[in-house]
């Protein structure tokens, strides 16, 4: 019997504490990604080569946005103007800025474009540590695969008034 009441309260002691544990490791995830509330990831304009013809690619900063990194695109091919495009980028984040910085890493996510009837891009964003600052984007459109190399840094955002 007394071991019977024994088990019952470790029981209900592992009930108590096992959501609250669970509870715990969700708000370390969101304080992780709330560090990115003020921060924002600047990649600067690269271009490649496809062909004879010269891609150009511009993002936006980069600014978290309910768990993703979310920013404008323009591709510009000057040779043909027909293949430019505009849009957003959505990446989805499932580490915080120190860790992203420190260690690198990959975020998949898409290129969705403005103009009505394309459907959205794949892009695989692949991160260097901090002290290289170096980030490689792929694009894969209907006609190829994009690959940019760039320089990026991580800043404070501006205040919003």
């Amino acid at each position: 019997m007394r071991t019977l009441s024994l088990l019952g309260a470790f029981m209900a002691i592992t009930l108590v504490w096992l959501p609250l544990s669970l509870n715990a490791t969700e708000i370390n995830q969101t304080q992780d990604l709330v560090q990115w509330d003020n921060l924002v990831f600047e990649i600067e304009d690269s271009k490649c080569r496809v062909g004879i013809a010269s891609v150009k690619l511009s993002v936006s900063a980069l600014v978290p946005e309910n768990g993703n990194l979310v920013g404008e695109y323009s591709i510009v091919v000057p040779l043909m103007k027909s293949k430019n495009d505009k849009g957003r980028i959505v990446l989805p984040l499932d580490s915080n800025v120190n860790d992203l910085g420190n260690n690198g890493g990959v975020l998949r996510g898409k290129a969705i474009s403005y103009k009505e009837g394309k459907t959205p891009n794949n892009i695989i964003c692949e991160v260097l540590p901090l002290k290289n600052k170096t980030i490689l984007l792929e694009i894969t459109t209907d006609d190829r695969t994009l690959e940019f190399k760039s320089s990026y840094t991580v800043a404070e955002a501006e205040a919003k008034i």
